[in-house]
């Protein structure tokens, strides 16, 4: 391992499942010689990436929790989407998971969420999780926008089971287009009803969408065009903010010069 990469790959294998990890069990785990290892951690510990646990344990430490409070605060999306999502869902119809998402890399990941009280399951879609592509309508939301080549690169390593199921995909997420919104039923979770509309700022790079999920057994058909109607409402509001956000970035940057 070199550079960055023996860094990253040490950091990786911490998890919900496995939170904590001795120097000679990263050692043994990334076929590296334990006096390497126990070099890079001591890094990782005076960065305060990791940190001493019980016994000859690490597990990961403060930086993250210190980057993340710089990311909620300084991150556009999650600045402007955050406050409405409790709004978003005090004005849906029925108890719901509220989400915004961006994509990452080939990824998606969930940047902040809202359940109300009363919603009894749990999604898939959490804070800081990676989910895949092309399921589920919080992530088929971001890609509605995506085209041509952007598009074709962005699925290049997207397993669907056939042809006949990557021209479903595409039949679908061209009827998404024209409606405007994503709905997709038991696709991630099952039980769950999702909808999303996709959010867009190609000026700071932000492709995201806005979504909200409920419990199947809960939805009914006259539920749909209200639910639509309330993200596309908070999609534009955020949109709107995340335009002013660049728009004072380049008046610091203007009078910075």
């Amino acid at each position: 391992m070199s550079g960055f990469t023996r860094y990253n790959k040490i950091l990786n294998l911490f998890s919900e499942q496995r939170s904590s990890w001795t120097v000679l069990e990263i050692s043994d785990e990334l076929k590296t010689p334990s006096s390497t290892i126990y070099r890079i951690v001591r890094e990782l510990v005076l960065a305060e990436f990791l940190e001493s646990a019980a016994g000859a344990y690490f597990r990961l430490g403060p930086a993250f929790i210190k980057f993340n409070r710089i990311i909620n605060l300084s991150d556009p999306l999650v600045r402007t989407g955050q406050p409405f999502l409790k709004k978003l869902a005090n004005e849906n119809p029925i108890e719901s998971v509220n989400v915004l998402a961006r994509l990452y890399g080939n990824k998606v990941m969930c940047v902040a969420d809202y359940k109300t009280p009363f919603f009894k399951n749990n999604t898939s879609y959490q804070k800081g999780k990676l989910m895949p592509l092309i399921y589920g309508a919080t992530s088929r939301a971001i890609i509605m926008k995506i085209v041509g080549k952007n598009l074709e690169d962005l699925l290049k390593q997207e397993i669907f089971y056939d042809d006949n199921d990557k021209d479903t995909f595409f039949k679908n997420l061209k009827n998404d287009n024209k409606k405007g919104y994503c709905k997709t039923e038991g696709q991630v979770d099952k039980g769950l009803i999702g909808f999303a509309v996709p959010i867009n700022n190609k000026k700071l790079g932000i492709e995201a969408s806005l979504s909200s999920i409920f419990n199947s057994i809960d939805f009914l058909p006259e539920h749909e065009p209200i639910i639509y109607a309330n993200l596309t409402s908070y999609s534009l509001l955020i949109e709107r903010y995340i335009n002013q956000i660049f728009d004072d970035i380049q008046n610091y940057h203007q009078k910075s010069s």
